[in-house]
């Protein structure tokens, strides 16, 4: 135990020596951690299929795979019925031996649930090394009426036949095991999941959900383990236990096979031997912690997980307790509840009230390296009540916003590009740039210059974007951002995210014009014209910031037309604007001829102020900007 408490101090407190150094004790913090969150969560969710879920949580020595068949056979081993599996429903847990979870093309057999190529007889040493696996589990002290009764039905040889009458299969000639398929699987690789009906109740078990079937599969196999592998020191526990250089692969969704702790690997971190040379280059895992760890990863991944480009994030907190997303939209002052979420808060217990400094936050980063290699990307430990205590801050310094995007949408906006309507970014660019504003959400880093700076230069072209939307949010994005930015240098409020009719900065004025220059001209149009017409102002934008002086002579010609239509048809409209124009020409006072250089960033705070003021009231009877898509 002192090994176990060593490790996950140094994790946390102490520097690390290297690049690698961090790597090891960050990975080694992960699966304790996920370890101390299955032994929470595993009592009441392992092995339980619940609506919503992509997958149930695995419990230790089973892994899930796509069923295609569904035999039901009694008791006695004879055979009822079959059919084939609908593709939403083929998720099944199976119990698992440490070779046959990793095999590959070598005869290996599950212990139970297997493909047609064990179970037919076509191949007698695949058929012959199932049957005596199943045996020695059925004659244990842990075998059970299923393992007695799937052991002799499959003895008969008769699957293949009694499927081609249930007409699951097109035929029982062997040749077409290989060329036949159903739901893209090849006959001889479709996977067998059992049904057994009890002879005398006339209930039928579905064994893939039985915790009958999970308890004796666990004992069996704990047995079998204790036998056939090295013990020693688990340095995830501090216990004598045995150990693995096995460990679970197909734990990512986003790539199959890779693996985050793999005894093959010579550049990042060797998770086998024992301790001799280098003894800090050197893990060892028992097996129990491998299984406990990899399989609450695979859950959380697949269930919780949420990808940004080519990399997943998942949070929470090891004792089972609810964390509030740091990665959820805000609108006045409320989560957009995704179904994601929505899940996650049914599943997790407690109020965010709860979490105190003992309650650990995780939030975790994965990617793919290569086919094989699954890498931690991204990692942080944070107390509870600290937790939430910066997401409160994050939102506070958000004060007035009607609604705080997410660091998925602020990211999206900031280095992508609009295709087909839709916002579009690099995944590396995308990944770097959220770990950047977790770090400012969570740990009270400033908004880095790059990222306001991004957003602003986005905002001022806005023929870049054909969706009207779009342009709409990346005007409001750059406005919420660049106060953030600037209130935050500035230790105070500076700027709200209302209009300032005081202000008399120069850059802060020219902006309003700039809306008042476009709404005018909006008012002229008809319904289609809204649709297809681009205002003057919106197309001279990005000009006005780069040489404002000479654009603004080019956007008074251009308005003329425009305020006489309105004071012919709305007169009213048309004095509401002379009025503003008066206003802001005042305020400027001939500033705007020495303008020499770009405007500032605050140009698009006025520019934004301006036009919310003018939709303000139709937005309040109409409904509110809608959460982006992420």
């Amino acid at each position: 135990m002192l090994i176990y408490r060593t490790f996950l101090s140094a994790e946390i407190k102490t520097k690390c020596r290297d690049k690698k150094d961090y790597k090891r004790r960050n990975i080694v913090g992960l699966l304790q951690k996920l370890i101390k969150t299955y032994d929470v969560m595993a009592d009441k969710y392992a092995g339980v299929y619940i609506d919503g879920m992509r997958e149930p949580l695995a419990p230790v020595s089973h892994a899930l795979q796509n069923a295609q068949i569904e035999i039901t056979i009694d008791s006695n081993g004879c055979f009822i019925d079959a059919a084939a599996v609908p593709k939403k429903e083929n998720r099944t847990l199976i119990p698992v031996s440490l070779k046959s979870a990793n095999r590959t093309s070598h005869a290996s057999p599950h212990p139970f649930a297997e493909q047609l190529e064990y179970l037919s007889g076509f191949d007698e040493e695949r058929q012959k090394s199932y049957l005596e696996q199943l045996m020695d589990w059925d004659e244990s002290a842990y075998g059970n009426v299923f393992t007695h009764a799937v052991h002799t039905y499959v003895e008969k040889n008769s699957i293949i036949h009694d499927l081609y009458k249930a007409k699951v299969l097109e035929s029982e000639n062997e040749e077409d095991m290989s060329k036949k398929k159903m739901q893209s699987t090849a006959y001889k690789k479709c996977l067998v999941r059992w049904k057994i009906k009890d002879v005398l109740t006339g209930e039928v078990i579905e064994t893939w959900k039985s915790k009958e079937m999970f308890r004796c599969y666990i004992a069996y196999y704990n047995m079998v383990i204790a036998k056939e592998s090295k013990t020693g020191l688990c340095m995830l526990t501090g216990e004598n236990v045995p150990l693995t250089e096995l460990h679970a692969k197909n734990i990512f969704p986003l790539q199959s096979g890779a693996k985050l702790v793999s005894a093959n690997d010579k550049t990042e971190y060797t998770f086998r031997g024992t301790f001799v040379k280098n003894a800090e280059d050197l893990l060892t895992i028992g097996y129990e912690a491998s299984q406990k760890s990899h399989n609450m990863l695979r859950w959380l991944l697949n269930n919780f997980g949420i990808i940004a480009g080519n990399e997943m994030f998942v949070y929470w907190n090891p004792n089972g307790r609810y964390v509030p997303s740091p990665f959820e939209d805000r609108k006045e002052g409320e989560e957009i509840i995704s179904d994601r979420e929505t899940l996650y808060r049914s599943i997790f217990e407690s109020t965010e009230d709860s979490l105190s400094s003992t309650d650990c936050i995780v939030i975790a980063a994965f990617k793919a390296m290569t086919t094989g290699r699954l890498a931690l990307a991204y990692y942080s430990e944070t107390p509870g009540n600290d937790f939430v205590a910066k997401l409160e801050k994050w939102k506070e310094s958000f004060t007035g916003a009607k609604w705080i995007p997410s660091i998925y949408t602020v990211s999206k906006y900031a280095y992508g590009l609009e295709r087909n309507e839709r916002i579009e970014i690099e995944s590396g660019i995308y990944t770097k740039k959220i770990e950047e504003l977790l770090w400012c959400k969570l740990y009270g880093h400033p908004i880095s210059e790059s990222l306001k700076n991004a957003l602003v230069t986005k905002a001022s072209s806005p023929l870049k974007y054909k969706s009207l939307k779009n342009r709409r949010y990346i005007t409001y994005i750059a406005a919420l951002i660049l106060r953030k930015y600037e209130n935050d240098k500035a230790g105070k409020e500076v700027y709200t995210m209302t209009l300032d009719l005081d202000n008399t900065e120069i850059n802060y004025l020219m902006g309003r014009l700039l809306a008042v220059y476009e709404k005018a001209e909006l008012d002229t149009y008809t319904k289609e014209e809204l649709k297809s017409r681009i205002p003057n102002a919106v197309r001279y934008q990005n000009k006005y910031v780069q040489r404002p002086a000479a654009t603004l002579i080019v956007l008074k010609n251009k308005i003329v037309p425009y305020l006489n239509k309105l004071k012919r048809r709305k007169n009213g409209l048309y004095i509401k604007y002379q009025k503003i124009f008066q206003e802001i020409f005042e305020k400027i006072d001939g500033r705007e001829a020495k303008l020499t250089g770009k405007l500032s960033d605050s140009y698009i705070l006025g520019y934004y102020h301006q036009k919310e003021s003018f939709y303000q009231k139709q937005e309040e009877d109409a409904e509110k900007p809608e959460a982006i898509a992420i």
